[in-house]
């Protein structure tokens, strides 16, 4: 592992502004020829090589593919995936526990959520199984997915609490994934169960991927992409190569109304990342058309860093002797320390880059039953891409 390098200047900030709904009508009812054109988002910088012109499409992927050298075998054996599969959420229970009335009632809708526990991760939901042909048939987890996304890279963390039988066999084994190769942590939760957050169990298991190079991080419901992860693989790499330092690479696809915006500088810096359930506040500066696929990869000593300056700073011992988060901008009642807050730690170091290479469909999370059938479309699209590469 390298060691830490002196931390660059922070990236410039630049101010933004937004249009109520009224003052947006209001300057359409007038005359708007003589009105100044929005200036374009700034690109963002990517100083390792040329990104595809946007927008970025299968056949730009498998070129960009062929473009960069692999990594070097003794950085890729030095690579390690978190993959985070320990909770269920609120909205993926409710609208189960609705799923389960109306086929009770009616026999109409998922039969499979007829018989799915509440209290199961949700990454265990069956789902159809492109893993092993391009009709479905067949069912895997749906964590299945994500652990195919990441499949190739030698040692994993499965952040768990409980179903680790369950975990192996319908979500790990599916996807190539031996437990020889794998291994559970269960994140520890507070006084009454609570847990707090993915960056938290994050550092509750850093002994376990702190001497590794690359550490790649997932959620098990999403429709990750193993091409994606190779791409940011082998992108850190040749920053690496070029001795330009940097904590982390966050794969990003172009959308018109990202979910989770990246924010940029002038210069085409990230210099922050916001989700409506972690900040009361966006960051100031220009949003960008483009929003994360639920793929990080950081180098292991600057994730290292990050989370233990975040720990001096944030983590406080509460009166009743259980540690919690008070990170400012984050919701003050669930005391989270997020991986966006690991992402903003390093963006204001100027050691973030977002790498422009992921597609749409690639963030097509399954967190409630009405989402399920553009779950197994996105899967299914992203397992026929797959085919016709070979990584």
């Amino acid at each position: 592992m390298t060691e830490h390098a002196s931390q660059p200047e922070t990236a410039g900030e630049a101010a933004h502004g937004r249009d109520s709904a009224h003052s947006y009508d209001s300057v359409r009812s007038r005359d708007s020829t003589h009105l100044p054109a929005a200036a374009p988002a700034p690109a963002p910088r990517f100083e390792a090589f040329t990104l595809p012109p946007k927008p970025i499409d299968e056949a730009a992927r498998r070129a960009l593919l062929a473009e960069i050298p692999p990594v070097a075998r003794e950085l890729a054996d030095a690579a390690v995936s978190i993959t985070f599969l320990a909770g269920a959420g609120t909205r993926w229970r409710a609208s189960l526990a609705e799923a389960k009335r109306r086929f009770e009632k009616a026999r109409t809708g998922l039969s499979e959520a007829a018989g799915f526990s509440e209290d199961k991760p949700r990454g265990l939901f069956p789902v159809p199984d492109f893993l092993h042909g391009r009709n479905g048939t067949g069912r895997v987890a749906m964590a299945a997915y994500a652990f195919d996304a990441v499949r190739r890279i030698p040692w994993h963390i499965v952040v768990v609490r409980g179903w680790e039988k369950e975990i192996d066999e319908f979500a790990l084994a599916p996807a190539g994934i031996s437990p020889s190769t794998r291994v559970f942590f269960t994140q520890r939760g507070g006084p009454r169960g609570e847990v707090y957050g993915h960056g938290d169990a994050a550092l509750q298991c850093e002994e376990l991927w702190r001497n590794s190079h690359y550490v790649v991080t997932n959620f098990g419901g999403d429709a990750n992409s193993a091409l994606t992860v190779e791409l940011a693989l082998r992108a850190f790499a040749q920053f690496d190569t070029h001795g330009i330092e940097i904590g982390a690479i966050i794969p990003v696809a172009r959308v018109d109304a990202p979910s989770y915006p990246v924010y940029l500088s002038e210069e085409g810096l990230p210099i922050g990342f916001w989700h409506h359930k972690l900040t009361g506040e966006a960051p100031r500066g220009r949003p960008a058309p483009l929003t994360n696929v639920g793929i990080r990869v950081y180098r292991a000593d600057w994730l290292s860093h990050a989370l233990r300056e975040m720990e001096h700073k944030y983590r406080v011992l509460d009166g009743r002797g259980a540690f919690l988060w008070n990170i400012p901008g984050n919701d003050p009642a669930k005391h989270e320390c997020a991986l966006d807050n690991v992402d903003n730690y390093l963006a204001n170091q100027g050691l973030v880059r977002v790498m422009s290479i992921s597609l749409p469909r690639e963030l097509t999370p399954l967190k409630e039953l009405g989402e399920y059938r553009e779950f197994v479309r996105a899967t299914r699209e992203v397992q026929t891409e797959l085919s016709a590469v070979r990584l």
